[in-house]
């Protein structure tokens, strides 16, 4: 297994998110996310209730989460949170999703996003206001609305909704501004439409929808996550990245390697890997793909790639004096997952879930949906 590893996780080999990260277990036991579970999170949360083949594909629920997480990087990177914020944020997102009776078709993505980023800035200590965080999701909620970051002209498609231009369905309902309705516009007419929004007055009718669905969701995290958080930033894989390139001495100024475990350990928020392997196999993967990819020249520049990482694989691979014997299997499919979220094409409408405004799943609507009083107010 360990010498054929750089051929498994090449990325012409392996282009789509691994069938393990889509496919959910329904597996019905009671836990409680304590600090005794972050050391089994591999395990322990795989309850996920919210997979009913009747009602949708196991697809459309992986892609209501990746438009999750878009909005969270979106919503903390304007609001100047450290990463690790971002991280924690993703992580009570991901748990909460875990949770029995915790489904999409009960809380939207928006809503428990809402709460996750709230609760995030009280356990890593740093302080915003609810009112910076809700005209913050405003504006992250104005531009999907806009699609202003799609690749696919928004004002391209029918009143319906459809994109003739997309040759294959996707497994998401996206919905846009009426604006687009009656006027194609260019990336830069949508950023003006952005700029000259009038303030939102913080006693009116949608700022107050928004403040009550805050803090609603906060308790209800708070109740289904047992009103225990401290140990979440503890348990980000960024943790241990310098503490296991210090043990293989890898020079930690050759920062380009130190930055792309980074960025790998960043990607991995987007998916649920906190919840399925530890933390330390999701770090073992972002420095093997990131010595991987310099000891290659991945990147495309020869004059950057020349530091020639090689990490040792025999006897045995160095990962196992970290996380032990027998994860080869797993640190190949973390592997193959953080690669796919490179591509665009990974999964069918990866790009609309990630740049655009999905639909939710809850029965009647979200209170962000088309036809609820938030949107119709946008317009």
């Amino acid at each position: 297994m360990s010498k054929s590893l750089p051929t498994i996780i090449d990325r012409a080999v392996h282009q789509v998110i691994p069938n393990s990260l889509i496919q959910h277990k329904r597996k019905h036991s009671s836990h409680t996310d304590t600090a005794d579970t972050a050391d089994t999170a591999d395990t322990a949360d795989t309850a996920d209730t919210d997979t009913d083949p009747a009602n949708a594909s196991l697809e459309t629920y992986f892609l209501h989460k990746i438009h999750g997480t878009s909005v969270l990087f979106q919503t903390t990177k304007l609001l100047r949170l450290s990463p690790s914020v971002y991280a924690t944020s993703t992580t009570i997102f991901h748990r909460f999703y875990h949770r029995d009776g915790c489904t999409l078709q009960k809380y939207d993505v928006w809503s428990v996003c809402l709460g996750s980023v709230l609760l995030a800035c009280k356990v890593e200590e740093e302080a915003r206001r609810i009112r910076e965080i809700i005209l913050v999701f405003l504006h992250v909620y104005r531009r999907m609305r806009l699609g202003v970051d799609a690749h696919v002209d928004l004002g391209m498609r029918s009143e319906e909704g459809d994109s003739k231009s997309l040759q294959l369905p996707i497994p998401i309902s996206t919905a846009h501004s009426d604006i687009l309705k009656e006027k194609k516009l260019t990336r830069d007419e949508k950023l003006n439409v952005l700029r000259y929004i009038r303030p939102l007055p913080q006693y009116g009718t949608l700022y107050q929808e928004w403040q009550e669905t805050i803090m609603e969701m906060e308790n209800i995290i708070l109740r289904e996550m047992g009103f225990t958080l401290y140990w979440i930033p503890g348990t980000h894989p960024h943790v241990f990245l310098l503490y296991f390139m210090k043990v293989l001495e890898i020079p930690v100024d050759v920062k380009r390697v130190a930055q792309r475990a980074w960025n790998y350990c960043n990607d991995s928020c987007r998916i649920d890997l906190c919840v399925r392997y530890l933390p330390e196999m999701t770090a073992c993967a972002a420095i093997h793909l990131a010595c991987f990819q310099d000891e290659h020249g991945d990147d495309g520049d020869d004059d950057e790639c020349t530091s020639n990482i090689s990490l040792p694989l025999s006897p045995t691979p160095w990962w196992h004096a970290f996380v032990g014997s027998g994860r080869d299997d797993d640190l190949s499919i973390i592997c193959n997952a953080l690669l796919a979220l490179g591509d665009d094409g990974c999964i069918n409408g990866y790009m609309d879930a990630t740049n655009r405004y999905v639909v939710s799943m809850v029965e009647g609507g979200s209170f962000c949906d088309p036809g609820s009083f938030s949107w119709n107010a946008m317009d």
